[in-house]
C-alpha cells in the first residue's frame, strides 16, 4: 500500500509526509512523558558496531537543539530511546558499553561522586538486550532519570549530574558513536 501510495504521488506531482524509519524502527515525532510532558523528536540514528546496526537511538527534547551545552543546562525533562535491532546484545557487552561511555565522559572525581548511582543503573540490566526491546532513559526534574525496558519501569536513578553523565554518553566529547551523535543532534 505505502509502494502505491509513492507511486501514485511521483505520478501526479504530489508529496506525502511519512513518518520517519531508520533500520526498520517506526520514530514517533513527538512523545508524552509519564508526567504529562510533550517532547519533540531531535533526531535519530542507528548505533553501529563494525558495520552492523545494533539499535536506532532517538533523544527526544521539550525544544529542537543541536547545542550540546543548552541540552545538558536545560533543567527540563529529556528522553533517550534505544530500539535494538541486533539479535541479541549480551548483558556483559551492554554493561561494558555503559561503562565505557562513563568513564570516557567524566572526570575521575566527577566519576567517583556518581560512582554509587551508576551501579544503581547498573543493576537494571540483568540480562541480554534482544531485538525489538526498548529502553527509555526519561529525565524527569525533581525525581530523577527513570529507566524503563518494553515499558516496564526499572527504577529511578537521582540527580540532574547523573542524567547530564547518561547523555554524554551519546553526545559527550567521547560519543559511543560519532553519527549517532549527529544524527540525534539533528545534523
Amino acid at each position: 500500500m505505502r509502494t502505491l501510495i509513492i507511486v501514485i504521488s511521483v505520478l501526479f506531482g504530489c508529496t506525502v509526509a511519512m513518518a520517519d524509519e531508520i533500520s526498520g524502527v517506526f520514530i514517533d515525532k513527538q512523545i508524552q512523558t509519564a508526567s504529562g510532558n510533550t517532547l519533540m523528536l531531535n533526531g535519530a540514528g542507528v548505533r553501529e558496531k563494525f558495520w552492523v546496526d545494533v539499535y536506532v537511538g532517538s533523544l527526544y527534547l521539550a525544544q529542537k537543539s543541536a547545542d550540546i551545552t543548552r541540552i545538558l543546562s536545560t533543567p527540563g525533562p529529556w528522553r533517550i530511546q534505544l530500539d535494538f535491532v541486533y539479535k541479541e546484545v549480551a548483558q556483559d557487552k551492554l554493561l561494558d558499553s555503559w561503562r565505557a561511555g562513563f568513564e570516557q565522559n567524566q572526570s575521575a572525581e566527577a566519576l567517583q561522586k556518581l560512582q554509587p548511582r551508576i551501579e544503581v543503573f547498573y543493576g537494571f540490566f540483568d540480562s541480554s538486550a534482544i531485538a525489538k526491546d526498548q529502553f527509555r532513559f526519561d529525565y524527569l526534574p525533581g525525581s530523577g532519570t527513570q529507566v524503563s525496558k518494553n515499558q516496564q519501569i526499572l527504577g529511578v536513578v537521582a540527580g540532574k549530574d547523573f542524567s547530564n553523565a547518561l547523555l554524554e554518553i551519546w553526545l559527550g566529547n567521547h560519543p559511543a558513536d560519532k553519527s549517532l551523535k549527529k544524527a540525534m543532534l539533528g545534523l
